[in-house]
């Protein structure tokens, strides 16, 4: 009997050294191993939220692009609109300008010409006429009220 509890104290050590030998660094590295991973998949979520951030934050970017580009092409519009008003309107001016000048190109009727007659503008010698400017002195504004009083 004192056999059997020899090998059965034996066997059981032999047992937990092959325990403290093979299955304890299996168990240590399991351990390691899933902390790594653990660590590995907040590293992971962490890069997911923030490529969420991004992708929002690039979604409100290209949202704006667009509203500017609507907004240019709204202005464009305009600007076109505006454009071919402004060149009706030159085309017409042109067209008053050259009547204009082709009414001041013939000559005025006589009738009216006479009736406008003035010698200051019929007259050479009167076109130069040097201004007239009073030599006597002016008296001051105060002096002119005291002598109405």
């Amino acid at each position: 009997m004192q056999r059997l509890i020899i090998y059965a104290v034996s066997a059981l050590v032999v047992a937990g050294l092959t325990w403290w030998l093979i299955a304890s660094p299996r168990i240590e590295l399991a351990e390691l191993n899933h902390s790594i991973v653990a660590e590995k998949v907040v590293e992971l979520q962490q890069q997911d939220e923030q490529r969420v951030k991004l992708i929002e934050h690039q979604q409100s970017q290209i949202i704006e692009i667009t509203n500017n580009e609507k907004r240019n092409r709204e202005l464009l519009q305009t600007i076109a609109g505006q454009s071919r008003v402004q060149s009706r309107a030159l085309q017409e001016l042109k067209i008053n300008d050259e009547s204009i000048a082709e009414y001041l190109r013939s000559a005025v009727p006589p009738d009216l010409g006479r009736l406008y007659q003035r010698t200051a503008t019929t007259d050479p010698s009167t076109y130069r006429q040097p201004a007239t400017v009073p030599a006597d002195v002016m008296r001051s504004a105060s002096a002119k009220l005291d002598t109405d009083k």
